[in-house]
C-alpha cells in the first residue's frame, strides 16, 4: 500500500513538470500562454492521485471531497466568454 501511495505522490510533481514543459514548448518557440483546458487537465490530472492517496490511506474525509469536488467544479464549470 505504501508503494501506490508513493506512486500517486509522484504523479502530482510529474503532472506539474510535464505541464510545464508542454506550455514552455521549444526553445525557439514563443511560450503558450495558460488557457482553460490547460486548466482542467491541470485539475483533474492533480486531484485524482490526491483522492487516491488519501483514500488508501482512510484519509478522505467529508471535509477533503467538498474541497477537491470544488476545484474540479469551479475549472470545469466555467463558461468560454465570447471577446
Amino acid at each position: 500500500m505504501i508503494w501506490v501511495s508513493a506512486i500517486l505522490a509522484l504523479a502530482v510533481p510529474g503532472v506539474l513538470l510535464v505541464g510545464h514543459l508542454n506550455r514552455r514548448g521549444n526553445p525557439n518557440d514563443k511560450a503558450k500562454g495558460i488557457g482553460w483546458q490547460f486548466i482542467r487537465y491541470t485539475v483533474l490530472t492533480i486531484a485524482i492521485p490526491i483522492v487516491g492517496i488519501l483514500a488508501l490511506n482512510n484519509a478522505l474525509t467529508g471535509e477533503a471531497a467538498t474541497l477537491i469536488a470544488g476545484a474540479m467544479g469551479y475549472a470545469f464549470g466555467k463558461t468560454p466568454e465570447n471577446d
